[in-house]
């Protein structure tokens, strides 16, 4: 019997992650010290902007809220979702990209009941990625893959992916480039793998509080699939990713500041005794703080 309740709350962190064929990964040059930041008067809002890596820690807030609707059985319902993740990371000097960090805190709320960590989640738990030829730009090697069915840490951490975006060596306005991403989550004993294409734009440059900002744009597509056996059924997952979001970057230190968008989700779960389908539409606020 299915119970996509349970494996809604996955999707929340999954919403905009994934791997897609045809789109190649942004490759990048060793990393580099953050450019010196302009005085007062020379302001670059025009670019070029050359861009490098900060090795800062830096703490992360991802909020997201959803509405979902689910329907089949002649019946429909309607609920919401809110989650909170907490972590803190830091890039680490390397021939390529690789980040560790700490998953502080995590909290779902259903409707309007209390917030609650999933079961077996426990505050603090380290983690690590680096690039991945197979699994696009950055991909999770603490926890492994092997765990993410037994313990729900890997799938809590999906959510990182919207935190994470390649940025060029040099950043121009209306220069686009593009990625690829790929996740792995669990719910009820079925690995749920996501696939989705990233396609970045730089929007316009601010000065804000002294600093010249990029406004970053995202656009990305995807798809979710999964199939196996649930409380000794077969079942099957099938669905469709769309999402935006708007980063907002300070060129001098090299760190993202904030960002929010917009997400949507469409599923279908088939069974030999069920068939549902669930829409879901969420909004996401991300902030980074020293």
């Amino acid at each position: 019997m299915l119970r996509p309740c349970r494996l809604l709350l996955a999707s929340v962190t999954v919403l905009t992650a994934g791997l897609a064929c045809g789109v190649r990964p942004v490759t990048r040059a060793a990393p580099r010290l953050p450019a010196p930041a302009a005085t007062a008067g020379t302001l670059n809002t025009a670019g070029p902007w050359p861009h490098g890596v900060s090795y800062a820690t830096q703490g992360l807030t991802i909020a997201t809220y959803a509405i979902v609707v689910v329907s089949g059985d002649n019946a429909t319902r309607t609920d919401t979702l809110s989650a909170t993740l907490d972590a803190s990371y830091a890039w680490v000097r390397s021939a390529g990209l690789r980040v560790i960090g700490s998953l502080t805190n995590y909290r779902v709320a259903v409707g309007g009941g209390a917030a609650a960590a999933p079961a077996g989640l426990t505050p603090n738990r380290p983690f690590a990625a680096e690039e991945s030829r197979a699994a696009g730009p950055l991909a999770f090697t603490v926890p492994v893959a092997s765990t993410a069915c037994a313990d729900p840490t890997l799938s809590t951490l999906q959510g990182l992916h919207d935190a994470w975006i390649p940025l060029p060596d040099t950043l121009r306005l209306g220069l686009e480039w593009s990625d690829t991403v790929q996740t792995l989550s669990c719910r009820d004993r079925l690995p749920v793998r996501g696939v989705n294409a990233r396609q970045f734009r730089v929007q316009r440059a601010d000065v804000e509080n002294g600093r010249v900002i990029l406004l970053i744009g995202r656009r990305s597509s995807g798809q979710l699939a999964a199939d196996g056996e649930q409380f000794g059924e077969q079942v099957s997952l099938g669905g469709e990713t769309t999402g935006a979001m708007h980063y907002v970057l300070d060129i001098a230190s090299g760190l993202l500041l904030r960002a929010n968008g917009t997400s949507s989700l469409e599923l279908t779960f088939k069974s030999r005794r069920r068939n549902q389908r669930v829409k879901q539409v969420g909004e996401l606020t991300l902030t980074w703080k020293p």
